[in-house]
């Protein structure tokens, strides 16, 4: 499944919003232990930090927080996203120029 033309924007928007909510999360988490970020870091080393900050990248597991997040939310318009969808998802977001290191 590589074209998005079955999926409907609004899937395909909730998609890469969640993809980038778990990169950013996982780039935090990778950080912030390492004591690289204080009260006095400057946005900019905080910038750099993030961009050098490897992110492993797993269209199941962004596919398996999605689905439990719509499990809990009863009344949402999106149903279900499977790991295809996710990773064709992320597939466009590169080709666009959003680096996205999808497997």
């Amino acid at each position: 499944m590589d074209s998005l033309e079955p999926l409907p924007s609004e899937k395909i928007a909730f998609i890469a919003y969640n993809i980038g909510v778990y990169e950013c999360i996982q780039k935090f988490a990778n950080i912030l232990p390492s004591g690289k970020i204080n009260k006095d870091t400057d946005t900019n080393t905080i910038t750099n930090l993030l961009l050098e900050s490897g992110v492993i990248y797993d269209e199941q597991t962004i596919s398996y927080i999605i689905n439990s997040m719509l499990n809990i939310s009863k009344n949402m318009t999106i149903k279900q996203v499977s790991p295809k969808e996710v990773n064709s998802v992320a597939k466009h977001l590169n080709r666009a120029g959003v680096a996205i290191d999808a497997s």
